[in-house]
C-alpha cells in the first residue's frame, strides 16, 4: 500500500481507495492530519527551514515546557526523534553517574539504538558487547527489583508499554522508582509514546510518578521530526556531554512543537476527556461482543491507546503476550481483512485515536471489527 495523502483520520492510497487511520502516524498526530495548527507551518518555512543555532521558537517551547513541568530543569535537550532522545537520556545518565549498565525492561521498545533491539527478529549487525551494557529486566514481575541494584547507572521504563498498554500498571511502576531511589539508581521515563497523549503531563503525572529524567516525541512534534530530554536540574548540568546534530531544535518542529504546547496549555484544543471516552468505548463495546460470541480475543488500554490480543487469557507482560496469543498467521489474517475493509493498522498494532476520531467513526471502526472477527475467528 502506498499512501498518497491524509486528512483527519484518514489516509488515502494511490489507487484513490480511503481508510480510517488507527494509527496516525505512530500517535504522533493527536490533532489529526492536516490540522489547522501545522497548516501555519507554511508562515516559518519562508522565513527557513534550518539555522544550525538557537532559534526564538526554541525558546519559547522550553519556557512552555516548564510550565507544564514544572519539576524539570528549563535546560532541554532537542533532537529528531524519540529514539535520538532516548540515546542522549542514556549519555547523559552514564556522564552523570560514571556507570556504563543501563537496565531495561522486557517488552518496552525505545527506538532502534543498538543495545535496545536484541529481542527485535531484525537484530543482526548489533555486537554481544553492547547488547552486555544492558540488564533486561522483566516486566511487571516482582523478580525484576533483586535484578536493580547500584551498578545500574539508570533504569528506563515507559509508563505503558505499547506491547502490553494497561491502566493497573501504577503501583509496579511505583515500586520500581522506589527502588531505583534506594539504590541510587536515575530513573529514566520514555514518554515518546505517552507524553502528551494519556494526560497534558503524560503518564508520569496518570501514574503519579517522576523520573530523573523524561524523553518525549512524537505528540510534542505535532507530525514533525523532534525529541526532547528534560531531566531534574543537577543532572541537566552535567558537562562535557555531546548531544548535537545538523536538524536539531530546527525552526520548522520548533515552530509546530510551540504550537501543539500552545494547544495543550489552553485546553482548547486537545480534549483528554473526549479521548478517554471514545478509548473506553472502543474497549468495552467491542469487549461485550467478544465475550457474547464466544471470540478468544480482547482489547485492552488506557485512554487512546488500544491493542487487540488474540487470548482471554490475563496478561502481564510481552512474554505472556506472546506465550497465550493465537497463531501469528490468524492475527495476520485478521489484519489483511480489516485493511480490506478500510481500516489501516499499522506494524506495531497499535490502535492511537486522535481528535479527528468522532464517536460516529470509532463506531463504524468498532462495526468493521466486529464484521472481520465474526468471518475469521
Amino acid at each position: 500500500m502506498i499512501i498518497k495523502k491524509a486528512y483527519g483520520c484518514y489516509i488515502e492510497d494511490d489507487q484513490g481507495k480511503v481508510y480510517i487511520d488507527t494509527t496516525m502516524g505512530s500517535g504522533a498526530q493527536i490533532l489529526g492530519h492536516g490540522n489547522k495548527l501545522i497548516k501555519k507551518i507554511t508562515a516559518q518555512v519562508v522565513d527557513g527551514t534550518i539555522y544550525t543555532v538557537p532559534n526564538f521558537h526554541t525558546q519559547e517551547v522550553c519556557k512552555l515546557l516548564k510550565k507544564i513541568n514544572p519539576e524539570y530543569s528549563e535546560k532541554y535537550i532537542f533532537c529528531n526523534s524519540g529514539t535520538e532522545a532516548n540515546m542522549r537520556a542514556i549519555r547523559l545518565a552514564r556522564a552523570f553517574t560514571g556507570k556504563k549498565i543501563i537496565g531495561r525492561f522486557h517488552g518496552g521498545w525505545h527506538g532502534g539504538l543498538d543495545g535496545f533491539i536484541d529481542e527485535h527478529p531484525d537484530n543482526h549487525g548489533v555486537p554481544d558487547e553492547i547488547n552486555n551494557l544492558y540488564r533486561v529486566l522483566p516486566y511487571n514481575q516482582d523478580e525484576c527489583f533483586d535484578m536493580i541494584d547500584n551498578t545500574l547507572a539508570a533504569v528506563i521504563i515507559e509508563p505503558t508499554q505499547g506491547s502490553n498498554p494497561r491502566d493497573d500498571i501504577g503501583p509496579f511502576l511505583k515500586k520500581i522508582a522506589a527502588k531505583c531511589k534506594k539504590e541510587g539508581v536515575l530513573l529514566i521515563l520514555d514518554e515518546v509514546m505517552t507524553g502528551f497523549r494519556l494526560s497534558k503531563k503524560g503518564g508520569a503525572a496518570i501514574f503519579d510518578i517522576t523520573g530523573d529524567i523524561v524523553t518525549y516525541g512524537k505528540v510534542l512534534g505535532g507530525g514533525f521530526p523532534i525529541g526532547a530530554v528534560a531531566g531534574k536540574e543537577k543532572i541537566m548540568n552535567t558537562k562535557n556531554v555531546f548531544y548535537g546534530g545538523t536538524f536539531s531544535a530546527n525552526p520548522l518542529s520548533m515552530f509546530s512543537a510551540k504550537n501543539i504546547l500552545m494547544a495543550i496549555e489552553a485546553g482548547s484544543v486537545i480534549d483528554y476527556d473526549y479521548l478517554y471516552k471514545i478509548g473506553n468505548k472502543f474497549r468495552s463495546h467491542l469487549n461485550d461482543f467478544f465475550q457474547k460470541n464466544n471470540k478468544n480475543i480482547r482489547v485492552i488500554g488506557i485512554g487512546p491507546l488500544s491493542r487487540i490480543v488474540f487470548t482471554n487469557h490475563f496478561i502481564r507482560n510481552r512474554k505472556d503476550r506472546d506465550r497465550l496469543e493465537s497463531s501469528q498467521k490468524k492475527q495476520t489474517i485478521f489484519y489483511n481483512l480489516l485493511l480490506e475493509n478500510g481500516v489501516f493498522v499499522n506494524g506495531n498494532r497499535l490502535f492511537h485515536f486522535s481528535m479527528c476520531h468522532n464517536e460516529e467513526v470509532v463506531q463504524e471502526l468498532i462495526d468493521k471489527i466486529k464484521k472481520v472477527s465474526l468471518n475469521l475467528l
